[in-house]
């Protein structure tokens, strides 16, 4: 993306925003309610266009249906689904960008190697209103992954999750990028549970974008810059990231003046505090 701007009922959500996510790389994206995170992954994938600046996918203007793209959306947005079987709702994936050459063994084929791939197998005929969360996670990533794309988008993720769920799905999207070789770009409200895997952070806050390696970003000078006020990073023993100086944005995301009935509503960077006295 280059010089990149989203209006938005009206306003503008972020603008100026310019960076790259290579192949075989993991972008997470982080930022407060409202800054726009969710829209920043949908321009990505041709269901939000951009209002000024440029965007290049694969080598292409972004489109719906790209079978290159894979997409999980939130996974609020997937329980009208519950009465599928894992199985199902994978080839779901399948269904909705087959081209008119496939045959119905093909179908089996590919649903198959997307539930091998992220460990779906054993609850695949189950219906989706049984299983765990992390269960539901790793089929949609399976329905996500079902034509191994080559840009992988992933919104929230990780939300809903108990932290050895988290753990485990942020060993698949490892195992996934590192199978496939496919970009990646993760919307998270806790970078922590991801640090261990980031090559880049996209930080929105506040109409900004910055964008590029963990430390270069989520560090006191840059995100003080961004904000506009002192920002304070406290590094645990266990090497978990406290940002102290948020608060006010926490509960406020939103700028001075902007039009509140825009909500793209996701949590925030998590401030774990308790951490700091363990």
């Amino acid at each position: 993306m280059r010089d990149g701007r989203v209006d938005l009922s009206g306003r503008p959500i972020w603008q100026d925003a310019s960076f790259d996510v290579e192949s075989g790389t993991i972008a997470v994206i982080l930022g407060p309610n409202g800054a726009g995170k969710s829209t920043l992954l949908k321009s990505v994938v041709g269901l939000v266009g951009l209002s000024a600046g440029t965007l290049e996918v694969l080598g292409d203007a972004p489109r719906r249906g790209d079978a290159r793209v894979g997409y999980m959306a939130q996974s609020r947005e997937a329980d009208s689904l519950t009465s599928l079987t894992g199985r199902d709702y994978v080839g779901l994936g399948y269904d909705g960008r087959r081209f008119g050459w496939r045959r119905s063994r093909d179908k089996v084929e590919v649903v198959e190697r997307a539930l091998e791939l992220t460990g779906s197998r054993p609850f695949a005929d189950q219906p989706l209103r049984t299983l765990s969360g992390g269960q539901r996670q790793r089929l949609a990533l399976a329905h996500a992954t079902v034509f191994r794309p080559e840009l992988l988008l992933l919104d929230e993720p990780l939300a809903g999750l108990d932290i050895a769920a988290q753990a485990e799905i942020v060993d698949l999207i490892n195992l996934i990028r590192d199978t496939t070789g496919a970009a990646v770009m993760v919307v998270a409200h806790d970078l922590n549970p991801l640090a261990h895997v980031v090559d880049q952070v996209i930080w929105v806050a506040r109409r900004q974008v910055r964008s590029g390696p963990l430390d270069e970003v989520v560090n006191e000078t840059t995100l003080s810059a961004l904000y506009g006020h002192p920002i304070e990073i406290i590094v645990t023993p266990r090497g978990r990231r406290v940002i102290v100086g948020l608060e006010e944005e926490f509960a406020h995301p939103h700028p001075h003046g902007t039009d509140h009935r825009h909500e793209d509503v996701h949590e925030h960077f998590a401030e774990v505090y308790d951490e700091v006295t363990r």
